[in-house]
C-alpha cells in the first residue's frame, strides 16, 4: 500500500537545485521546477552515486560521475552510460507542504 510522506516546504527547495531527503528509508532527490516538484530515487543506476550531487537540466538531471542523465518525469535513462530507469516517486504540493508517496 502507498503512504504519503509531508518532507519540506516547497519554499525549503531552490528552483532548479537538487534537495536530497529521506523518505521511508529510502534516498530521495526532490528538484523543484516553479510549483511542481519531482522526486526521483537518488542513486545512479549506472554506478553507485547520488544524482542529488548531479547537474539539474530543464528535464532532466545528469549524474555528476559519468554523465549518464535521467527524464525527471519518469526517471528514464536518457544517455550511457546508464541504461536502466531510476525509480521516480509521485510527488505534489499541499498547502504549501511537499508529499512524496512511496
Amino acid at each position: 500500500m502507498s503512504e504519503r510522506h509531508f518532507v519540506c516546504r516547497l519554499e525549503d527547495l531552490s528552483d532548479g537545485k537538487a534537495f536530497p531527503v529521506t523518505v521511508d528509508d529510502y534516498e530521495v532527490v526532490l528538484i523543484r521546477h516553479g510549483d511542481e516538484v519531482h522526486a526521483l530515487e537518488d542513486n545512479c543506476s549506472h554506478q553507485d552515486f547520488p544524482l542529488s550531487q548531479g547537474e539539474v537540466l530543464p528535464d532532466r538531471v545528469r549524474c555528476r560521475a559519468h554523465g549518464a542523465e535521467f527524464c525527471l518525469k519518469t526517471g528514464k535513462a536518457l544517455k550511457a552510460p546508464a541504461f536502466a530507469a531510476v525509480r521516480a516517486y509521485e510527488t505534489g504540493v499541499e498547502d504549501g507542504r511537499v508529499w512524496v508517496e512511496t
